[in-house]
């Protein structure tokens, strides 16, 4: 199963979070993304101008395990609860204390503060998004119990520590600053989501949860972790520093090690020195009978020579196109090989190139959806990039890692859009017209240029595509859309 979820992650940077899930009971998976980039031609993007070697660049991905899924409340609950797993790790770094304990301790620790960063996150996010808004205060109620008891058993494991432990009381430090502030983000999104509106229950729901906000500030003040300061620009600069140090310190454990190399670069070494024979055979068999019948006219040979040797060079070349040409759809600009525990789970292949309409596939083309201007106006014919990914995914590996059996993979691409912004016009433009009073009036508008990505999805038989609009100008990304539907092939 494939899913994916798209945001603007900064002014100049889109993220396409990609989940690979692989099935239960079968050992290897493999996975098709192929994604149709159209760009608008004022941008002089091209192959010229835009090589593969810049567009990886732009391109970033990075890849970490799908965190196991827990409700708030079975984090603390039963013998599979993360909590219960990181209790056993820290009992056995207390007994004994050595590196190997000490890693897997945090190891837990970590994926802990994961685990409740994603279900904190989706609680959140249920309440804010419930048809029934009646039911506010009693799913509050329950959100803010199950927080303080998440919070209020991880707190208590702090007490089993002995202060000469010194590093694992810095480690639990560490997690518990980074779910406060969890606590924090989420519980204030509702707090906003729910601000102003009449809703039944929404003045005691709003009470319980800023009084949660209030306990939790006080106790941060009394651990020395860092909060928000109204009006201290120096402090709050530093917490924003400090958040993002504690997200990457937890998000680490998801992380898996890769290694990028070129993709069927030893075959391509081959094809390249089959065509470099291919083109001497033919230059020999060419030469051979002008050597044989006019040897009596060195001159002459030697002029006959040197321009077949320059057509060897040329029957060279064509040949070693024509070979890359074939293996273009076999073989990828890039092969990442995916390791958890030094053990290989699997690999990602990713391959890119510019292409013309009668390349793309009419499905494609009908979701790109052109309106009239846009299909007849050859001056504004687009640029399309090709961008392909096949992934494999070793199940047996993933499931077998650790207490929990990750089901899949996040590819978590982040698409830096800084270089096509370079030729972009003026972002604000005017407009000249009449008001309500038939004065002129001058109006401000906006000027965007539009890149569309048609994503295609496929796994075992099933495939279906994605629609995603980035409006942008050369201040930066100003919207994200998706057209509602999946629509299925």
């Amino acid at each position: 199963m494939i899913e994916i979820q798209t945001k603007i992650h900064d002014k100049f940077s889109i993220e396409f979070k990609v989940g690979f899930s692989g099935r239960e009971g079968v050992k290897v998976d493999h996975f098709d993304v192929n994604s149709w980039i159209f760009i608008p031609n004022g941008l002089d993007i091209n192959k010229q101008t835009y090589s593969k070697e810049r567009f990886y660049s732009d391109m970033k991905s990075n890849v970490r395990l799908l965190t196991p899924a827990f409700t708030l409340k079975q984090m603390v609950e039963g013998e599979d609860a993360p909590l219960f797993h990181m209790k056993k790790a820290l009992d056995e770094v207390i007994a004994n204390p050595t590196q190997e304990h000490l890693s897997e301790f945090e190891f837990q620790l970590k994926l802990f503060g994961s685990i409740f960063k994603s279900a904190i996150r989706n609680e959140s996010a249920s309440i804010i998004n419930m048809a029934d808004k009646s039911l506010l205060y009693e799913r509050c109620m329950v959100y803010a119990d199950d927080v303080g008891r998440v919070l209020q058993d991880f707190r208590n494991l702090r007490d089993l520590i002995d202060p000469a432990h010194e590093e694992v009381m810095v480690k639990m430090g560490f997690a518990d600053e980074f779910i406060s502030h969890q606590t924090d983000i989420r519980t204030m999104k509702i707090l906003k989501a729910f601000n102003g509106h009449d809703y039944a229950g929404e003045k005691e729901a709003f009470a319980v949860l800023a009084e949660m906000l209030v306990e939790e500030k006080a106790y941060k003040t009394s651990q020395g972790y860092s909060h928000t300061v109204n009006g201290d620009e120096t402090n709050n600069r530093k917490l924003i520093y400090r958040h993002s140090l504690l997200k990457k310190y937890i998000e680490s454990a998801l992380f898996l090690k890769v290694n990028t190399t070129q993709d069927g670069q030893a075959v391509k070494q081959i094809s390249f020195s089959l065509a470099a024979g291919l083109a001497m055979m033919v230059y020999l068999l060419i030469t051979m009978p002008f050597q044989k019948y006019l040897g009596n006219y060195p001159s002459l040979i030697f002029f006959i020579l040197v321009l077949f040797y320059i057509l060897k060079d040329r029957i060279k070349e064509l040949t070693r196109w024509l070979f890359a040409y074939q293996l273009k759809d076999k073989y990828y600009d890039n092969k990442t090989v995916v390791s958890i525990k030094d053990k290989r789970a699997g690999w990602i292949k990713e391959g890119m190139d510019f292409i013309t309409d009668d390349k793309v596939p009419e499905e494609v083309l009908k979701l790109r959806n052109r309106n009239k201007l846009e299909a007849d106006n050859k001056l504004l014919e687009e640029k399309i990039i090709l961008y392909r990914k096949r992934v494999e995914i070793d199940n047996n590996v993933l499931r077998n890692q650790y207490n929990y059996g990750f089901k899949g993979i996040n590819d978590i691409i982040r698409y830096h859009i800084n270089y096509l912004t370079k030729k972009m016009d003026n972002p604000e433009s005017v407009i000249d017209g009449l008001d309500e009073h038939r004065q002129v009036q001058t109006f401000k508008a906006e000027r965007v240029y539009i890149l569309h990505f048609v994503m295609q999805f496929k796994w075992e038989d099933q495939m279906e595509y994605k629609v995603f609009h980035v409006m942008a100008n050369r201040n930066g990304i100003v919207n994200i859309s998706s057209d509602n539907e999946t629509k299925p092939n």
